[in-house]
């Protein structure tokens, strides 16, 4: 079984921090070297909720459950950008 792994990413470039999402298997370390995001949570300049989907090096197959993870997470990370009220 595999289990989500999301690291938050800072880039001058970006309007704002975004969220890289990967999947890793149970027994997996979570290595910057091994991590293989297959999305991206960004919020753009005009404060949309954006989730962009990655062609990977290997196969995505998501549950339910995790979809619904990856969702609440975006939420919450939506959430918190809109409070923060930076302008880009």
């Amino acid at each position: 079984m595999t289990k989500l792994a999301f690291d938050l990413l800072s880039d001058v470039h970006a309007a704002h921090p975004y969220i890289l999402v990967g999947l890793l298997e149970d027994d997996e370390p979570r290595l910057p070297s091994v991590f293989d995001p297959f999305m991206e949570v960004s919020v753009e300049k005009d404060k949309t909720l954006l989730l962009t989907i990655n062609q990977g090096k290997k196969f995505v197959a998501l549950t339910i459950e995790q979809w619904e993870e990856i969702a609440q997470e975006a939420r919450k990370y939506h959430a918190e950008i809109l409070a923060n009220g930076d302008e880009w």
